[in-house]
């Protein structure tokens, strides 16, 4: 009997711990700005503290233009203990969302944005409607600079050019 009256106190306090839980909300900044040009590979963690929430990283760019790509990887750890996952890159001066998508469960999630005039100020964000307490999440942000096949295709171009000239001349 005393046995059964413990797992009954067991359980009800667990029951109002998970309820608790479910109506907090997680608002978390990273706090800090981040230089996209000089921080080649950003890593970074998100735990809830169960419940719906957010966390948000603020990254910067001070040229024009610069690919920042987003990798959120998604741990075994996490799986099936959030709801609604999402990530977005949205402009900080304006707050308006430039890319968003649904962070999937079993694959890394890339979501790609410009760094470019009048956006060089943006925020990484993620939102959830609901999850587990104490869950972690990774994810990384790196800078991709614009390949160098620009100036291959005018060099492409213009040794067309001076063959088509040859030919004509012959």
């Amino acid at each position: 009997m005393f046995k059964t009256l413990k797992l009954m106190v067991a359980a009800l306090a667990t029951a109002v711990l998970m309820t608790g839980a479910a109506s907090a909300l997680t608002v978390v900044s990273a706090g800090n700005s981040y230089d996209i040009t000089s921080d080649n590979l950003f890593l970074g963690a998100a735990t809830s503290n169960g419940g719906a929430g957010s966390y948000s990283v603020n990254f910067f760019s001070p040229i024009d233009p610069v690919l920042g790509k987003a990798n959120a990887s998604v741990t075994l750890k996490v799986l099936g203990t959030f709801s609604g996952l999402t990530m977005s890159w949205v402009d900080a001066t304006t707050n308006t969302i430039l890319q968003s998508t649904a962070v999937l469960a079993d694959v890394t999630t890339n979501l790609n944005t410009m760094f470019t005039a009048p956006n060089l100020n943006q925020n990484l964000v993620f939102n959830w409607s609901d999850s587990a307490q104490g869950v972690t999440f990774d994810f990384d942000v790196a800078a991709v600079p614009l390949p160098a096949g620009g100036v291959l295709l005018l060099t492409a171009l213009g040794g067309l050019g001076l063959a088509r000239r040859r030919r004509k001349a012959a």
